[in-house]
Order: C-alpha cells, then sequence, then structure tokens
C-alpha cells in the first residue's frame, strides 16, 4: 500500500465509529477484456495522459438507507480502479454530472445512499489499461442490487460474539475464531484473499487447513502462512480444506462483523506474451508464427508446413524446396480462444512487387490455450478437404514467465 492510501486508510478509520456492525455485504464484479470504451481520466482517477477503460455498470439499488463502505477488492492483487458513484445516469460527456463520489473511490471510502434511488456504478482503470477481473464491495445496512452482483460463499462473512471459542495463533493471542466444515474447491490454483472490514476497524486473518483446526496446535495442517490484510494461497480442486477466521487480537475489538473476499484464480485468457513461435513436437521442422493484437483483439498467425504429399523429384524450384507450403490466418479471440480465417497467397515471385499478390480465404483455424506452454490448433483447410488438431508448445520459451506474470491473477469472486 503506498503512502497516499495508508493516509486514507488512516482517515477513515479516524472518522469511522469504533465497532460498527455491518449488516450486509455485496460483492458487484465485472472484466476487463480490452474491448470497453475509453475516455479521459474521470475524477478520482490517476492523472494520466492515455484514454482509459472504464465500464459503465448500470442501475443498481439499496433497500434501505444509510451509510455504505464502498472497497476495491482488487486494488492491490487484481485490475485496480477507481469506482463512481452516480444518482441516476452517467453521462461520460459531463462526468461530473449526478457523481455522488465527488472524488471517486480508489481504495475505500464511506458513501451514503438512499433507499429506492436508481444509482450508477462506473469503474475505470486506475492509471493503466489493464485487462482482468475487478471487484467492488458494499457493506453496509442491505444489500445492492445490480447486474454485476456475484454470488459469494457464506463463509466470507459472519460475527463473532463473546462466547466463541478462542486459540493462539500469529493474529494473536488467545483471540477468538471461527471454523468452516469440510470445503472443496472446483479450480485448482492461486486464490486470492482481501479483507473488507479492515478499514472499519476490525481485523482479521485468514488459516487454510487441509485437517480440522485444532487450536492447541494452530499451525498443523496449514497450507502456507495466515492471511492478513490481503494474500494468496494455492489450493487444488477435490481437495477437503477448512477455512478458519482468526480476530487479529493486536488490532481488534473481539465483538464484531467480518467479512473478506476469496476470489478463485481467472480462467486462462490470450495475451500479447503467447506472440511467437509454436510448434508441434512430433513433427519438428514445421511449425506456427503467431501475433496478438491486444487493442482490437485479433490474432495473426502463420503456419510454415509441407505438400500433403512429397512434389516427384525433378520438380524444380529456384528458392527453398518444392514441398514448402505456408498459409496465413488471422480473426478475432475471446478469453483463451481465437477462431481464424484461413488465407493464402498466390500470384507473387521472390522479393519482388510484380506479379501482384492475390489473397483467397479457404479454411479456418480455432487456436485454443490451456495455459502459457500448452495449446491447439484446429485446423479445417477448405477446399483441400483436409481437418485435424495439432498440438502445440512454444519453440523458444522466453516469454513464458512473462505470460505467467500476466496470468497470474484473480478472477471474479463468486462461489468457490
Amino acid at each position: 500500500m503506498n503512502l497516499n492510501k495508508l493516509a486514507v486508510v488512516f482517515l477513515i478509520l479516524a472518522l469511522l465509529a469504533p465497532g460498527t456492525v455491518l449488516a450486509a455485504n455485496t460483492v458487484l464484479s465485472g472484466i476487463f477484456d480490452g474491448t470497453e470504451e475509453k475516455t479521459e481520466p474521470l475524477p478520482g482517477t490517476c492523472l494520466t495522459e492515455q484514454p482509459l477503460g472504464y465500464q459503465d455498470t448500470g442501475t443498481f439499488q439499496v433497500s434501505l438507507s444509510g451509510a455504505y463502505l464502498v472497497f476495491d477488492a482488487f486494488n492491490l492483487n487484481g485490475a485496480d480502479v477507481s469506482a463512481l458513484i452516480y444518482q441516476g445516469p452517467f453521462n461520460v460527456n459531463n462526468p461530473l454530472a449526478n457523481l455522488v463520489t465527488l472524488n471517486g473511490v480508489d481504495y475505500s471510502r464511506e458513501v451514503n445512499l438512499e433507499a429506492g434511488v436508481d444509482y450508477s456504478l462506473v469503474v475505470q482503470n486506475y492509471c493503466n489499461n489493464v485487462e482482468g477481473a475487478w471487484s467492488v464491495t458494499f457493506s453496509g445496512p442491505s444489500n445492492v442490487t445490480s447486474n454485476s452482483t456475484r454470488l459469494v460463499p457464506d463463509m466470507t462473512q459472519g460475527v463473532f460474539t463473546n462466547d466463541a471459542p478462542r486459540a493462539t495463533t500469529d493474529c494473536g493471542a488467545d483471540a477468538p475464531y471461527q471454523s468452516t466444515g469440510a470445503v472443496q474447491l472446483a479450480t485448482t490454483g492461486t486464490y486470492y484473499h482481501t479483507d473488507i472490514l479492515v478499514d472499519q476497524g476490525y481485523d482479521i486473518c485468514l488459516g487454510v487447513y487441509t485437517e480440522p483446526f485444532d487450536p492447541a496446535n494452530a499451525q498443523n495442517n496449514r497450507v502456507g502462512e495466515l492471511l492478513d490484510d490481503s494474500g494468496t494461497v494455492t489450493l487444488s480442486a477435490g481437495q477437503d480444506y477448512y477455512f478458519v477466521v482468526h480476530v487479529n487480537a493486536n488490532w481488534t475489538e473481539f465483538v464484531g462483523d467480518y467479512f473478506y473476499v476469496l476470489a478463485p484464480p481467472a480462467p486462462f485468457r490470450i495475451n500479447k506474451s503467447l506472440a511467437g513461435a509454436w510448434f508441434n513436437f512430433e513433427t519438428s521442422g514445421q511449425g506456427f508464427f503467431l501475433d496478438v493484437y491486444e487493442n482490437s483483439n485479433q490474432m495473426f498467425l502463420a503456419w510454415f508446413t509441407f505438400d500433403l504429399t512429397r512434389p516427384d523429384a525433378g520438380v524444380p524450384s529456384g528458392v527453398g524446396e518444392p514441398g514448402q507450403r505456408w498459409m496465413t490466418a488471422l480473426g478475432n479471440y475471446t478469453e483463451n480462444v481465437a477462431d481464424l480465417a484461413i488465407y493464402w497467397a498466390e500470384g507473387m515471385v521472390f522479393d519482388s512487387p510484380t506479379p501482384a499478390v492475390t489473397q483467397t480465404a479457404d479454411g479456418t483455424m480455432r487456436v485454443e490455450f490451456t495455459s502459457c506452454t500448452e495449446g491447439t490448433v484446429e485446423y479445417d483447410l477448405g477446399t483441400a478437404d483436409r481437418t485435424g488438431t495439432v498440438p502445440i508448445e512454444p519453440l523458444a520459451p522466453d516469454l513464458v514467465e512473462l505470460c505467467d506474470s500476466l496470468v497470474d491473477v484473480p478472477g471474479m469472486p463468486g462461489l468457490l
């Protein structure tokens, strides 16, 4: 957390009454995929010269009037956003009109909302155009009704009372805790934790265990370290886990509400780091070069290969060998799949503008990636009447580390 945001946290803590109990928590979430509209930085967004992507998530309402804590749950570990709340519709040409949050919400902020009023939530990339999931939470007297609302597990919110069991952990001595029963997750990978109500003066730690929690041996069977304000833990699908919330005895009263977000890993998405050479180890000597244009969500591919049969030995060739073939393909991608049209170039000679090239569209490809090192090319060569699927891997995986850093981000919070 930078110093400016830390100052905001301290200001909020100073303004809010201690021991505030929040009865309802709502998570709103969506995805920046690179296709969203861009505009100049909106109020409260980082001052930068480049237009930033934004989403108008539509109308939302609350059923009870009061103060709501609005929190950018992915401020530190996902798509950082500025959240803006408008009373009524948002007008991109007049972004100050009807604006309730005059300076936006970068990290967290308490906002007064009235029951039955139509509000609009607009989220904008904070400083840079970043693709991935965003998540904004509302904690207050009632839930928020919105098309962007996500269902979250019951275990991520609750209340501690004076009769809660206690244990001594890394989070504090003789402090209350709550434990779930056995929970199984749908996805293997990195899970992202954010403690939402820490800014309300009620701080918790989250522990994940592979066996029922033993307060006498609080570190036994724990996966990694206790998660405090934010952090990650790597978990496996199909494994029994026990999620234990510990009160931070150093900073917090023992009685109060807690709420945290636990986001699963994001599904794999095509990104610029996949550009380069790919091949099938079984047919080394031919392969694919591809490029990714994130601004338009398009992929270009060139397949360097050979004819269906070997040419006769006497077939002449001035450059290269007569059996070589190549084709290109271009199309759009969504998430981890690109659907491309195949083009064949005809009519030219080596290194000359004449005769002019003729491009003929014939056939299709579907390129699908499951990770930074694994993909498939499914092809239909049209009039050549040849179909099939080729497994591919990077020829020189120099960019795998970059790819991992781009895809190691949270997905939208929801049922686990």
